[in-house]
């Protein structure tokens, strides 16, 4: 099994009650640095891998002229996303945007990250988000290397200490939710071609299988799905990512990138691979939307299908996996004893070494 699928955003939280539950940090291109920066605040094992797959992922596209050969038309003309990384109670979110160098090389974006747990979706998109765009304005305005690590520190501050006790933070992930429902209780056929979708193309990622990351390096799977219609960007990536966690092993973390104007988001599940950040530059053209599909859905699984339906007609996301039949909350609880399998206990914590005395 590889350390990505036992680590990463599996964090001993628990064990260091001092250690904060927020950090912020930034890499890639900034005019105070006339490389690559030198990363900001990358406290975290897991923000430091982040930065390695997505900074990786984005290489491996402009060392093989990937969006170049691809052309204007299937590519869109820089970078502008909101990701959003979940598994579990734990998230990596973050800002992408187009920059350059201080010699003007402009092909990398600038990433500024945030690692927290146990914020519900409500309170990133209220707080961090708002402030997040705050360090991407100040950023912008600036060719000092010295006012982005200043101010990346003193947002994280801010954030620390509006931050409620995690003992009183709702982890539920509502935000989005009613107005998913509503959509597929009006379109329950688009729904079936989703499920349609997950049942031929996901099935390693069937909760309890564990098969996505048996090797020396895990898999993964892409999938595009719609903004839902009348919903705020950040309320479609949400129920995205909350109803896949009811369908896939909850113990997968799961990337959403949202491309700001457009009427589709990503979602990465599993450990990416460099070939798929291809598509966070990439139109509707050039990969498909997954209920544009014109799928033929198989009858035999229509009963469950409709046990589905009247779930989401009644408000809620479904209450079990399409895969392997059991309550999303038995798989959300094994999942969660098995990734603590991980923590202290198995191996040295990294915030055991951080924060120890």
């Amino acid at each position: 099994m590889n350390n990505f699928a036992k680590f990463f955003l599996n964090e001993d939280w628990k064990s260091v009650s001092s250690a904060p539950r927020l950090f912020l940090g930034a890499f890639g291109k900034h005019p105070g640095w006339n490389d690559h920066m030198d990363p900001v605040g990358l406290v975290t094992a897991t923000m430091v891998e982040a930065r390695e797959i997505i900074y990786g992922g984005i290489a491996h596209q402009i060392e093989h002229a990937a969006w170049d050969k691809a052309g204007p038309a299937k590519v869109l003309p820089g970078f502008d996303h909101v990701i959003h990384w979940r598994r579990l109670n734990e998230s990596l979110t973050g800002l992408v945007w187009s920059s350059q160098d201080g010699k003007g090389r402009a092909l990398y974006p600038m990433i500024v990250v945030a690692h927290s747990v146990t914020r519900s979706f409500s309170w990133l998109a209220a707080e961090l988000f708002p402030a997040l765009e705050d360090v991407k304005a100040k950023c912008r305005n600036t060719n000092s290397s010295g006012v982005v690590i200043a101010q990346i520190k003193g947002v994280e501050q801010n954030l620390l200490g509006r931050m409620p006790d995690p003992n009183r933070v709702p982890t539920t992930t509502g935000l989005g939710v009613p107005g998913w429902t509503a959509y597929f209780t009006q379109e329950p056929m688009v729904l079936r071609r989703v499920l349609h979708h997950l049942r031929r193309n996901f099935a390693l990622f069937t909760p309890g299988s564990q098969e996505w990351c048996q090797g020396d390096k895990g898999v993964s799977r892409c999938l595009r799905l719609p903004q839902i219609a009348g919903a705020t960007p950040a309320e479609s990536l949400n129920s995205w990512i909350s109803f896949l966690s009811t369908q896939l092993d909850p113990a997968v973390p799961l990337l959403g990138i949202l491309p700001a104007g457009e009427k589709w988001l990503d979602i990465i599940v599993g450990e990416p691979s460099a070939a798929d950040f291809f598509l966070l530059r990439a139109r509707a053209t050039g990969v498909p939307i997954v209920t544009d599909i014109p799928y033929e859905v198989a009858a035999d699984t229509k009963a469950d299908d409709d046990r589905m339906a009247a779930s989401v007609a009644r408000g809620f996301l479904p209450d079990f996996s399409c895969l392997n039949g059991q309550p999303a909350t038995a798989n959300r609880d094994a999942a969660a004893k098995w990734l603590v399998r991980f923590r202290p206990g198995s191996r040295p914590g990294f915030f055991s070494r951080l924060f120890s005395s």
